[in-house]
């Protein structure tokens, strides 16, 4: 076949592909995506089993509040979406306490002072804490480059204020905020705030939801931006994630740009020392000035890159190791409307055993689709996500797992093992085929940097031309900042051009 000529080449249709694509073609640019997939959306998607429509994948949608990366993408696509506010946030359910986050922290109080009132105090001062370091990175953030930062200069630019502090930016008493929450783990900080076990199975499970890490590991600040942001607000979208992927297909389409699902990469085009396009399964080429990928990063580093040539070169593209620590193990149920308890959050994080840190085995999600109100069925019904994050291993057996995620869930909807009128445990290869993530991985082995309370790596992988958006520069289960970083890489690309 014969060459194709664009602007520009995305590779992979999900959020930060479609994102990077759509304000694109927006601004006019030519602009081909292609995805392996025979839909759009990546994780962000919903799974179709025996006549009901589940979400699956990215549901927290956060981001949406008034400037924030979500809505100011809809603004600039012209997209209008049905979005209602979900209050409480989240859920978290142990064997004796049930704790719903609100928005708005006086709303926590009460749930603090009525279930752990002795942590009243610690949550208070962990909370203002957490707020001061929100304020001071968005002081901080005006003036620095997109996170991960390109380039020497834009490194010297953060070190400059997370090390030595500026004082045209900061209050000379907060000098050093930033560098002492960047060094000190989330763990510490709950310590020394005085807060207790079942307040740090709280935070932990809320954490390992949304970063796959736990308080260890995370920063305090990297725990701060994550929670902050969440209290910032989360929404439901009928539909789901789903629901904004498709919007954002079609607007992509309307505006003149070309997608192509189905259509499997074989490697990247490599001429005179840069990324010049793409070589598809078969031998088409697609020619482009600038490339985009969105893409696992195992995919990425491992299939689509050129081998690199020189030391040189090798130190310019990050090269892992890429292989899955964590994946997802996960079910799909219905049950009967009028078994939903009334207090039920469309996200209820189930903590199994309180005296164990809530991760791995011992936090299972459960997602609840919003109720469809409209639907012919005589019976009203709630579709529920059920799964859990961990290590990565041989498969279990599968009625040991469907097992423990229905006992996860009999804690929160008693008897939902005998009412479920349907449940289907999704296999590793089930998920795989759906959100394109080899091995259901949610999170690989790498070592991304602190930036500022995010990790990742840089956007530009050291070859002319290209550029990453997507879980190689945002690892971890927050479409926000995958957008984010997607609006930034195609404003630098359409000026470029």
């Amino acid at each position: 076949m014969s060459d194709q000529g664009y602007e520009v080449a995305v590779v992979g249709a999900g959020m930060g592909g479609l994102a990077t694509a759509g304000l694109l073609a927006r601004a006019g640019r030519s602009v081909i995506l292609v995805d392996r997939a025979q839909r759009p959306g990546g994780v962000s998607q919903g799974l179709d089993v025996e006549g009901h429509r589940f979400n699956v994948g990215a549901t927290l949608l956060m981001g949406f509040y008034a400037g924030g990366p979500l809505d100011l993408l809809c603004q600039r696509l012209g997209i209008s979406l049905p979005v209602e506010e979900c209050d409480p946030i989240f859920q978290v359910a142990l064997p004796n306490h049930r704790i719903s986050l609100r928005t708005h922290p006086e709303a926590w109080w009460r749930e603090i002072r009525r279930e752990i009132p002795e942590d009243l105090r610690g949550w208070q001062a962990l909370w203002a804490e957490v707020d001061a370091l929100a304020a001071e990175r968005e002081l901080a953030m005006k003036t620095l480059p997109p996170l991960p930062p390109e380039g020497w200069r834009d490194r010297l630019r953060v070190w400059r204020v997370t090390r030595l502090g500026d004082r045209s930016l900061v209050p000379a008493r907060n000098n050093g905020i930033l560098k002492r929450a960047l060094r000190t783990s989330f763990r510490a900080t709950m310590i020394r705030r005085g807060l207790g076990e079942v307040s740090q199975r709280v935070l932990e499970a809320a954490l390992w939801y949304i970063l796959v890490r736990d308080p260890d590991e995370c920063s305090t600040l990297e725990a701060a931006v994550a929670l902050h942001e969440a209290r910032r607000g989360v929404v439901a979208i009928p539909g789901g994630a789903a629901t904004l992927a498709q919007a954002v297909a079609e607007k992509f389409q309307k505006d003149g740009g070309q997608l192509r699902i189905g259509a499997r990469v074989d490697h990247f085009l490599l001429e005179s020392g840069g990324i010049r396009g793409l070589v598809m399964e078969g031998g088409e080429v697609i020619r482009a000035r600038s490339v985009v990928a969105n893409v696992p990063p195992s995919v990425l580093a491992e299939s689509l890159l050129p081998p690199p040539r020189s030391w040189w070169r090798r130190r310019h593209t990050m090269e892992g190791p890429w292989y899955p620590i964590q994946r997802v193990q996960a079910m799909v149920l219905v049950v009967p409307d009028v078994l939903m308890p009334s207090e039920i959050s469309g996200h209820c994080f189930v903590v199994r055993d309180p005296n164990v840190s809530a991760t791995g085995e011992n936090m299972v999600f459960v997602r609840a689709d919003p109720a469809q109100h409209g639907q012919q069925d005589a019976d009203m019904v709630r579709r529920l996500t059920v799964g859990r994050f961990l290590a990565a291993r041989s498969w279990d057996l599968e009625d040991a797992v469907k097992g423990a995620l229905l006992e996860a869930v009999d804690q929160v909807i008693p008897g939902v093992d005998s009412a479920m009128a349907l449940h289907r445990l999704l296999a590793p290869s089930a998920l795989e085929e759906t959100w394109g993530r080899p091995s259901a991985a949610a999170r690989y082995e790498a070592d991304p940097q602190h930036w500022l309370g995010k990790r990742g790596f840089p956007h530009h992988l050291g070859w002319p031309g290209l550029s990453a958006v997507g879980e190689w520069t945002y690892p971890g289960r927050m479409v926000s900042n995958v957008v984010e970083g997607a609006m930034w890489v195609a404003d630098l690309i359409s000026e470029s051009l």
